[in-house]
């Protein structure tokens, strides 16, 4: 009875506990990615004045906005700042762009840097590039050149407005401005050369000091043969920006003028728009147009004899 009792005590003294549950394991935490935003419409929003093209990437620069990058993807807005650009170049990895009261922007394609450079007070309005540099024209007979040492006045004596410049070699190049001018660089200088126009020449290229396109105000073109002679361009539109590509010679201008020189022959280019055409600039075989009014502007890329893509509003 007595080991019973006990054994009853002890069964009687046992406290059933429920089994403690033990919290799940949550999840750490994670941060979502904030997604880039797509700055891509911006670039159609401004006034785009010019282009050119690095190995990998486009650029188009404005003449009172920012800077747009296209990186055969998509575009973006990669500068935002308010900037006077009217005439771009490209190397294999830089941007130089030139504007307003001397200033000339240099981008590094690679390393996604911008730094300006003043070269005075008069506005710049054309540059073209040098194998170890590159040439500035200017208001007020403004020419400049950039070596490894820096930037050089690199002429005396001018005194018209210039705008566009087209150079071969550091004593070998064509710059062309207000009242019909040309000046070809030779080895003694600067020399003008007749045009047998008083209209302003805005822009001028070629493949050779003997062989070049230069156009202007009214529809003006002329072709350097040993000897400047008019072309009959079949508009009286301003044109403003050339490129040789392909064997041929691009004008573009206002009211979506654009035109292609082979020789003496002149033909038009339709690109479906009514603004202005204010830069055109070749990549390989293609050839790219950069055109606004207003704040709607348009990017246009064309081989052979069609528009490969059209980007914008204008």
């Amino acid at each position: 009875m007595l080991v019973v009792a006990v054994g009853a005590g002890a069964a009687v003294g046992i406290v059933t506990r429920p089994t403690p549950v033990l919290p799940s394991p949550s999840a750490t935490p994670r941060r979502t990615a904030t997604p880039e935003p797509d700055t891509g419409p911006a670039v159609f929003q401004q006034p785009l004045s010019s282009g050119c093209a690095t190995l990998d990437d486009v650029f188009v620069v404005s003449n009172g906005g920012g800077i747009g990058r296209f990186d055969g993807q998509r575009w973006q807005l990669v500068d935002t700042t308010l900037r006077s650009l009217v005439y771009a170049a490209c190397t294999r990895d830089t941007v130089l762009a030139v504007g307003g009261a001397g200033r000339v922007l240099i981008i590094d394609a690679v390393a996604k840097t911008i730094r300006a450079e003043d070269l005075g007070i008069a506005d710049l309005n054309g540059i073209s590039l040098l194998p170890d540099g590159a040439l500035v024209v200017g208001e007020k007979g403004t020419v400049q050149r950039e070596s490894a040492a820096g930037w050089d006045v690199y002429a005396q004596g001018i005194t018209e407005d210039l705008f566009g410049v087209a150079a071969f070699t550091g004593t070998s190049a064509w710059a062309v401005g207000s009242g019909g001018v040309a000046y070809s660089l030779e080895p003694a200088g600067w020399r003008q050369i007749e045009t047998g126009t008083t209209a302003t020449l805005r822009t001028v290229a070629g493949a050779s000091p003997t062989d070049a396109i230069a156009a202007g105000d009214d529809g003006v073109l002329l072709r350097f043969d040993g000897a400047w002679r008019a072309l009959e361009s079949g508009v009286k539109t301003p044109l403003r920006a050339s490129v040789r590509a392909a064997g041929a010679t691009y004008i573009t201008g206002d009211n979506g003028v654009v035109l292609k020189v082979t020789g003496g022959d002149v033909t038009r280019v339709d690109l479906e728009t009514s603004c202005t055409v204010t830069g055109v600039f070749s990549r390989g075989v293609e050839v790219w147009f950069v055109g606004s009014e207003g704040l709607h502007a348009g990017v246009w890329r064309r081989s052979g004899d069609r528009v490969l893509d059209r980007w914008g509003t204008c």
